[in-house]
């Protein structure tokens, strides 16, 4: 546990980047993303949620891809720029592959949703709230940022 600014941290991490499937529904200026953590439906879509490395892990965000190739690609681009305690807060400069030989030298996990929910459920998931102009906004950051990492 890391203690920083206040708060508690499971590790080095201030955040966790999770790869998954879900759902998301616009009813006025609200667009209510459902991550599915456990069978997920048909209809499901690739999304990349960002969380707090600390109790209960809350979602700082959620981002929503067309195919889990882009989500991958969106997904390894940002992992290495995680914020670190050591760091004051501050992303690092690293390359994927020295973020990742570090992740495995020091022996950290990834999200694990178990923590959050009771043994023996069914279906796990959660919601996450967006307004209208921040999914709009994210969505297109999200393809900017991925026609760059393809170009």
């Amino acid at each position: 546990m890391k203690y920083f600014n206040g708060q508690t941290y499971y590790d080095e991490r201030l955040f966790l980047l999770h790869l998954c499937r879900g759902t998301f529904e616009m009813e006025g200026d609200a667009v209510t993303t459902t991550i599915y953590h456990e069978n997920p439906p048909l209809d499901a879509k690739w999304c990349l949620v960002t969380y707090r490395n600390c109790d209960n892990y809350p979602a700082f965000s959620v981002l929503h891809f067309g195919s889990k190739e882009d989500a991958v690609v969106y997904m390894e681009s940002l992992e290495p720029t995680t914020p670190l305690v050591s760091h004051d807060g501050q992303s690092p400069t690293w390359s994927r592959e020295s973020y990742i030989k570090w992740k495995t030298d020091t022996g950290l996990q990834g999200y694990d949703y178990r923590r959050c929910y009771q043994p023996g459920g069914t279906n796990a998931r959660e919601f996450i709230v967006q307004t209208r102009d921040q999914f709009l906004a994210s969505k297109e950051q999200t393809k900017q940022r991925l026609r760059e990492l393809n170009a």
